[in-house]
């Protein structure tokens, strides 16, 4: 399991960002990890730097009110069910402006990258 510190540390190594993003990064990281213990799933090191450099980008996007390409429904069913429902936990933990309805791509782009940790692909 990785160590929030650490991938923090990362972060700004590989992507642009600001100590304001980073910190909301943090809070959902440490989020992240009970969640991801509660359905045993182990996210190593290199994995959360990707998902904390995607909740960036996801941040990134709200601040600019802008979204990602509409996905095709029928992509779920590639996804385990409790991905998807790890991955609407995590957000449903983001202060997301009222104005903003959180996106099946969101989502589902979050949860492929549970199940990437889950193969540790």
């Amino acid at each position: 399991m990785y160590n929030v510190n650490e991938v923090l540390e990362e972060i700004p190594q590989k992507t642009e960002t600001s100590p304001e993003k980073l910190e909301v990064v943090k809070d959902l990281l440490t989020k992240l990890r009970p969640m991801s213990q509660e359905i045993g799933l182990s996210i190593p090191h290199t994995k959360a730097v990707i998902i904390g450099i995607h909740l960036l980008a996801f941040l990134r996007r709200v601040d600019q009110d802008e979204y990602l390409p509409e996905i095709e429904p029928e992509m779920f069913e590639e996804i385990s069910a409790e991905s998807i429902d790890l991955s609407k936990r995590l957000f449903s933990d983001y202060n997301m402006p009222p104005q903003r309805k959180l996106d099946d791509a969101e989502v589902f782009f979050l949860a492929v990258h549970f199940e990437a940790a889950k193969t540790n692909l």
